[in-house]
């Protein structure tokens, strides 16, 4: 009885792939099709349905990686559902098909499905929302961002992705005066585990019992800076954590500065069987500068320093990338970037060379 459970699961995992990447493929073909056209359809705008929103984007990338065969991935399909219909029920969905590879030496590779957030935002004033459900944690900027064609690069430091939980299943408040001139807040907590858990693959740590909070203050039209907190426990190893970081935005004319901080001290007993822990902190930063060579063309600079508390050895990345926008939702990205520190065997950002098309729609 179990096994046939297990079969019946991982059957409904590969038809959600399967319907996922067809519905996607039909909406890319709609919008670029006599229908979408006739409706003065814009890329990136969506399509509404009475009181929903169909949505999403695409990311493909080709991926030339030193000591490793060059492949093109079907990195990110992601599609969005979104409601406005009270403000007791404004529910939102983003289920994704992620990390297939479409060509590679020895064969393709099947992607995951996987649930991204799903939640219901309740109304209780001009300025501050109940949200239930499954969410992207405010730590930083770039977890909120998410989307590919909304981030400056291809490759997310790992400041940006690994020392805490991206995502909380349980309640969050969210504050937004909307003025441009006094902060915006976001608390949350996630009492138990994630929901819709994602595949270890691409979540090799797992969170449970998190709380914490974003302040973001805006310096003017483009600029802010942000400080966030979070603490829980790690559920691999037992160890219970409590991170800090800070992150900022600065323009000047064609040129924009970025940059984002975490240390996390991690305590406790180490479970029989775990990853030792090497170091009680866990400390990243990165800075980034992207320059407007024209409009639509854009050449960036990051660096990033990064110490996990499992290994000995830091990571430091220093990356060379542009970025081509021929219109808001859609981007073409070439990078390169060279890693060094921590062993092959434990890093997920590698020396070598990346580049991607994105697109809203």
């Amino acid at each position: 009885m179990i096994q046939t459970g297990k079969l019946s699961f991982n059957s409904y995992v590969i038809f959600m792939r399967h319907t996922l990447l067809a519905f996607g493929l039909f909406l890319l073909w709609l919008m670029f099709s006599p229908v979408c056209q006739a409706e003065d359809y814009e890329l990136g705008q969506g399509f509404p349905v009475g009181k929903y929103l169909l949505s999403g984007y695409v990311n493909i990338e080709l991926i030339d990686r030193f000591d490793v065969p060059t492949r093109l991935d079907l990195d990110d399909l992601s599609l969005f559902a979104s409601g406005r219909i009270n403000k007791w029920a404004n529910p939102f969905l983003e289920a994704e098909l992620s990390k297939y590879t479409l060509i590679q030496q020895g064969g393709s590779v099947a992607g995951d499905f996987v649930v991204e957030r799903f939640y219901n935002d309740t109304i209780f004033s001009e300025h501050d929302s109940l949200r239930v459900g499954k969410i992207l944690t405010p730590l930083g900027d770039w977890n909120l961002v998410h989307a590919a064609p909304l981030i400056p690069i291809i490759t997310r430091p790992y400041t940006t992705a690994r020392g805490f939980d991206a995502y909380a299943s349980g309640i969050s408040w969210l504050h937004d005066p909307e003025s441009g001139v006094t902060p915006n807040w976001q608390l949350y907590w996630q009492p138990d585990t994630e929901w819709f858990k994602r595949p270890a693959n691409q979540a090799p740590r797992s969170f449970r019992d998190v709380y914490g909070g974003h302040i973001i203050m805006p310096l003017g039209l483009l600029d802010k800076i942000g400080a966030s907190f979070q603490h829980g426990e790690l559920i691999e190893t037992g160890e219970t954590f409590t991170l800090c970081g800070i992150n900022a935005n600065k323009t000047f004319g064609n040129m924009k500065l970025e940059s984002e901080a975490i240390t996390a001290n991690f305590s406790g007993t180490v479970l029989p069987g775990a990853t030792p822990r090497v170091h009680d902190y866990e400390s990243g930063i990165f800075g980034l500068v992207d320059y407007a060579i024209t409009p639509k063309l854009h050449g960036l600079l990051e660096s990033e320093y990064y110490q996990d508390h499992t290994v000995s050895e830091s990571s430091r990345s220093t990356l060379a990338a542009v970025a081509y926008k021929p219109s808001v939702p859609v981007v073409w990205k070439l990078e390169y970037i060279h890693q060094s520190g921590v062993p092959a065997s434990f890093a997920t950002i590698t020396t070598g060379w990346k580049a991607s098309f994105s697109t809203l729609f």
